[in-house]
């Protein structure tokens, strides 16, 4: 990091401790520092002692409630981003009068909480630049055009940033060119298999992650994919909710990014 720049600090504040502790451990996995307060109290006490960038707050909470918490801020702190989340019985209307920057409602996906600080940071004053957070990159790797399509569209969805590659020779000059943090990989495809494709990418980077995805699910068992070094296994056909369960466990260890 640049010297005179730092991490845009973002407070979490929910009486949900589960969901408290995996936004904030994911917030700080993706390149934010976090902090977390379980009620209006504690919040407060933060945001007068650190300096806070965001705030992402429940809406309903016992004692004083997040809209409470979201006016004070504004009219304290007007240059902090205030962003709401609410599951229920608080309409986005009486939140964005309140005077929060912007609003999800349960269930969501972390991708979105990442778009929604992005697009909000615009905000902030330019002479206070800071780095924003770059998605993770993944290489998608399939001969099937449609497959690798649809992998791509739904990475992106999920909030990664997706490059395609149809074989595993066209993979490897990417891999070797680009900068990326997993691979995800069909096993049947012509020249260079996934497989083959695994070890090299293993050889060049032994701490590379590597997904291995198939139709033929009896041919080549999860087991098989786990013993020969992959990091995940995903058969044909599958659905967006797996790739997101999976790499919430790859890269944040947890089993689900929705809240």
């Amino acid at each position: 990091m640049s010297q005179g720049l730092r991490l845009i600090t973002v407070l979490v504040v929910d009486d949900d401790r589960s969901i408290r502790e995996l936004l904030g451990d994911t917030l700080e996995a993706v390149g934010y520092k976090s902090l977390t307060a379980a009620d209006y109290e504690t919040a407060f006490k933060i945001i007068q002692s650190e300096n806070i960038d965001v705030v992402i707050t429940d809406v309903l909470m016992p004692g004083k409630s997040g809209v409470e918490l979201i006016r004070q801020v504004k009219a304290l702190y007007s240059h902090i981003l205030v962003l709401a989340i609410s599951g229920k019985n608080v309409s986005e209307e009486e939140i964005r009068r309140a005077g929060a920057d912007g609003f999800l409602a349960k269930p969501f996906r972390i991708g979105k909480i990442e778009e929604l600080i992005e697009s909000t940071l615009a905000r902030l004053d330019s002479g206070k630049a800071r780095p924003i957070p770059l998605r993770k990159k993944i290489l998608v790797v399939d001969d099937e055009e449609n497959v690798l399509k649809t992998l791509i569209e739904s990475l992106d969805v999920l909030g990664y940033e997706a490059t395609g590659a149809k074989d595993g020779r066209e993979a490897l000059e990417k891999f070797d060119k680009d900068g990326f943090e997993l691979v995800i990989t069909d096993i049947r495809m012509p020249e260079l298999n996934g497989i083959e494709l695994m070890q090299k990418i293993r050889t060049r980077n032994p701490e590379m992650p590597v997904v291995i995805i198939t139709g033929y699910p009896l041919a080549y068992p999860p087991e098989k994919a786990t013993t020969e070094g992959a990091a995940g296994y995903i058969a044909k056909p599958f659905r967006i909710n797996q790739i997101d369960k999976l790499l919430g466990k790859i890269f944040y260890n947890y089993e689900s990014k929705e809240l």
